[in-house]
């Protein structure tokens, strides 16, 4: 047999120690005791940037962009008023403060049995249980042994000896309770702000409105009609539309800037003279 088969046997063995006792009919008594507490606060703040059923995204205030599934029935407390997410709003500020309470606790469990020894082999024993099966089991420092009321360790252990055995186990473990508070403040309305932001557009077309008003003559009051005349004569009647025809008076297409040049040219022969009669004086 090698000895990673050894390795194996005895390591089943020593896992099924506890179920062997239980299976031999022997009692088992565990008993738990707790610690002094421990508990921490931690709070986050974020701003929901989507809303889809109950899956939220959030923007949160160290920058990461968190999605959160929400558990049916979880409510937050948005503005006083508690909602749940089917209300919860885009742009909603919300905090979370997370209470964590950690509590170390041990769980040590008595289990005792009376059987016969079958087989030793330091630290591995074979014992004959009150149903009549052989177990084997491996000795540990949680194993007790009684031989005639007296203390024994697996090495005063010989075959045939009928032994009280107590195993002994301590587990550590910790209880964490968790309590968390949501709560936040919802955006401001956006139809307050553009009612506030039109408001000053509205009051001055209403002044200026008020103000052509004021500049605009009052109508004239109506007066009766007056009786129909009769027909001006046909002449008379076309003289407007023939005005109206005639179109406006234009300069002739012979006017040019010709005589402007020459006199220009004039002006400039003349200077030039004056100029040289100056030099020479």
């Amino acid at each position: 047999m090698t000895s990673n088969t050894i390795r194996k046997i005895l390591s089943g063995s020593c896992m099924l120690t506890l179920l062997a006792i239980t299976a031999a009919g022997q009692t088992s008594t565990t008993t738990r005791t707790k610690g002094a507490g421990t508990t921490t606060t931690k709070e986050e703040t974020g701003t929901v940037t989507y809303v889809d059923g109950n899956t939220v995204v959030v923007h949160m205030a160290s920058g990461e962009l968190r999605t959160v599934t929400v558990p049916a029935g979880r409510t937050a407390i948005v503005d006083g008023k508690e909602i749940g997410v089917k209300d919860l709003k885009v742009g909603t500020t919300l905090t979370a403060t997370y209470t964590t309470t950690t509590i170390p606790v041990t769980d040590r469990t008595v289990s005792r049995l009376t059987a016969k020894v079958w087989y030793v082999a330091a630290p591995n024993v074979i014992l004959t249980l009150p149903d009549g099966t052989n177990k084997q089991y491996k000795a540990t420092d949680d194993m007790k042994f009684e031989v005639g009321g007296q203390k024994a360790t697996v090495f005063d252990l010989r075959k045939g000896m009928t032994i009280t055995a107590e195993k002994i186990v301590e587990e550590p473990k910790t209880e964490v309770a968790l309590n968390s508070t949501v709560t936040g403040h919802a955006p401001a309305a956006k139809s307050t702000a553009v009612a506030s932001s039109q408001a000053p557009a509205s009051s001055t077309r209403t002044s200026s409105s008020s103000s052509s008003a004021a500049s605009t003559p009052a109508p004239a009051p109506v007066r009766a009609a007056a009786p129909p005349r009769a027909a001006a004569p046909t002449s008379v009647a076309a003289a407007p539309q023939v005005a109206e025809n005639t179109p406006a008076a234009t300069l002739p297409k012979t006017g040019s800037l010709l005589p402007l040049a020459g006199l220009i040219g004039m002006m400039l022969t003349f200077a030039g003279l004056g100029l040289r009669a100056f030099r020479r004086a």
